[in-house]
């Protein structure tokens, strides 16, 4: 079989033109190799990373296989009402007129009875919400054939399996299975043995589930948890990135880091399971466009969020898993385009992160916090690079050969200089990393002259402070004050 064209896989029209149409010529690697078994109706065991057309891999055999009738006959799982709807619009992009009803919770139950009741054959949605529905007894899956789940090991993470667990049991017994995870822990694994029969495996990763990140470069910079956000804005001001997903531990503190990059005159917003459904559609739409350039968002938030050519990825601390740290910072580096992943870590977690990268074969390249001195020199190159374009605005050459009849054309350009630079942040001063106090058999990581990290030979007992001078009585055990008060 050709695998070289979607027309050389057998997929058919009008399925074609439609790509065709969104200049997809060529197959993803996953997409080659779901497709015919897909078609077939085997079951399919998929482990591929976010980004890599896993959507299309288990859409196109889906709705190859759909028939003409108007009930139930697919239902894709999904673990965020984000990653739902980002689902549902790409088989709408492929197949405009596929009925879909879009089951996901924070919206309106209306639209979904409405699409239930008029029999759309694809169902896609949270395990929770279609949960519901069966209780309600507003969805019927007894004519269901295919069912989809993706990203499972992020339901897993989530807490759905056990939801997913009673969707499936209530199915018919002779539905084809399509499971897609970024890694196959023991539970999902399970869940595969229990619900597929005789799949046809694809393992687009490395051995032990990590797949490679060839086009991204990892820079972690090793800097205090409560400098984190400062380093933040330091990274941004030098490097200007044209955008950036910024992931945050937890809600409260995506908010006060788009507040922080706000206060530095960098475009942010932040985005968590807290905000209504209106609001999250409105900042994911203005990030995807290009209207927004900073995205800070908690892990759940961030999926669904799907950006092509996105620079930039940063991880203020790490996730807990390496699989999650690798998915976040999948989200770059996408179709061959070069992409960066920014870790802003403490000393413990800079261990976790290099014993990740051993396990996973990362290259790390750590970086020092950007000085401000740094980030003026930045802002002074880019400023030279736009004055020395060749075409000036012809409605500002009146009033620069008035300026010029007035001053020198150095003072003027001086002048004009600072007022720019005067408007910019600065960035912070940001000291490195406290190495005290760690104990005598820590030894303090951090990269090497030469710029590889490795653990260096000196500890930190090198650098704790003089111990104090005995102040012990005689042995004893007392202590004397070391000033002892007067008239004592």
């Amino acid at each position: 079989m050709d695998t070289t064209t979607f027309a050389g896989l057998g997929c058919a029209e009008p399925f074609l033109a439609a790509l065709e149409l969104r200049g997809f010529h060529t197959p993803t690697a996953v997409q080659a190799e779901c497709f015919e078994a897909g078609v077939q109706g085997r079951d399919l065991l998929v482990q591929s990373r976010t980004g890599s057309g896993k959507t299309l891999a288990f859409g196109l055999p889906l709705m190859h296989r759909l028939s003409d009738e108007r009930h139930p006959q697919a239902i894709i799982l999904t673990p965020t009402r984000e990653l739902a709807q980002q689902v549902a619009a790409e088989l709408r992009s492929v197949s405009a007129r596929l009925p879909i009803a879009l089951l996901v919770g924070g919206t309106s139950y209306e639209p979904q009875l409405s699409a239930l009741r008029n029999g759309s054959p694809v169902i896609v949605g949270t395990p929770g919400r279609v949960l519901d529905h069966l209780d309600r007894g507003t969805l019927d899956l007894a004519t269901v054939t295919m069912v989809v789940l993706d990203e499972c090991d992020e339901m897993l993470n989530m807490g759905f399996i056990e939801d997913v667990e009673k969707i499936l049991a209530r199915a018919h017994d002779a539905f084809q299975t399509y499971l897609f995870s970024a890694t196959l822990p023991a539970p999902i694994a399970s869940l595969a043995r229990r619900f597929l029969k005789d799949p046809h495996k694809v393992q687009l990763g490395e051995s032990g589930g990590v797949t490679s990140h060839a086009d991204i470069a990892h820079t972690p910079c090793l800097v205090d948890e409560h400098q984190h956000t400062r380093a933040l804005v330091n990274f941004l001001l030098l490097d200007e990135p044209a955008s950036a997903l910024i992931f945050s531990k937890r809600r409260q503190e995506a908010e006060e880091i788009a507040e922080a990059l706000r206060e530095a005159g960098l475009a942010a917003e932040y985005l968590h399971g807290d905000l209504v459904q209106g609001v999250r559609t409105r900042i994911m739409n203005a990030f995807k466009d290009g209207k927004l350039r900073y995205l800070v968002a908690t892990d759940v938030a961030a999926r669904g969020i799907d950006v092509e050519n996105m620079p930039l990825v940063v991880h203020v601390g790490i996730p807990m898993l390496l699989e999650n740290y690798i998915h976040r910072s999948g989200r770059t580096g996408r179709a061959g385009a070069k992409g960066t992943s920014l870790a802003l870590v403490g000393f413990k977690e800079s261990r976790i992160l290099t014993a990740w990268a051993r396990r996973g074969g990362l290259a790390l390249d750590w970086r020092p916090v950007p000085t401000r001195d740094e980030i003026r020199q930045a802002r002074m190159r880019r400023l030279a690079a736009r004055v020395g374009t060749p075409e000036a605005p012809p409605r500002m050459i009146g009033l620069a050969r008035k300026l010029l009849a007035e001053r020198e054309p150095e003072a003027i350009v001086a002048i004009l200089l600072s007022m720019i630079e005067s408007e910019a942040h600065d960035g912070f001063d940001i000291p490195e990393p406290p190495r005290g106090g760690y104990g005598d058999d820590r030894r303090f990581y951090g990269p090497r002259s030469e710029g590889k990290p490795a653990w260096k030979s000196r500890s930190y007992s090198d650098q704790k402070p003089a111990p104090r001078a005995d102040t012990r009585d005689g042995g004893r055990g007392r202590f004397k004050r070391a000033n002892p008060k007067p008239g004592r």
